[in-house]
């Protein structure tokens, strides 16, 4: 149909950062949210920024997804922001959202 390749492109026109979720099964709130990951070198626990860190997000077949992680979207497009571990970090902005079916 497309859908790709057309968010692409309007993510090229307006020049907005653009990422694409399959979802399937075994997606984590968390790999939209994002989490913490202890790095040695540093040592210290560094913030990993999840998928939904961006301007326009293609998130395809979300039916097909576990309702914990569809209800971690649904709140980052009603509230823009992302609460992680306790911190709340807003998305950036502008946030906008196409649904593939």
């Amino acid at each position: 149909m497309g859908k790709t390749t057309l968010a692409l492109a309007f993510s090229r026109a307006m020049e907005l950062e653009y990422r694409r979720i399959q979802f399937t099964p075994d997606v984590l709130p968390s790999d939209l949210t994002g989490f913490s990951i202890y790095r040695r070198d540093q040592e210290r626990f560094v913030y990993q920024q999840g998928s939904v860190f961006c301007n326009l997000l293609l998130a395809d077949e979300l039916n097909r997804t576990s309702p914990k992680t569809q209800s971690a979207l649904l709140e980052v497009m009603e509230e823009r922001k992302v609460t992680a571990e306790g911190v709340t970090r807003p998305v950036p902005p502008p946030f906008r959202r196409c649904f593939g079916i």
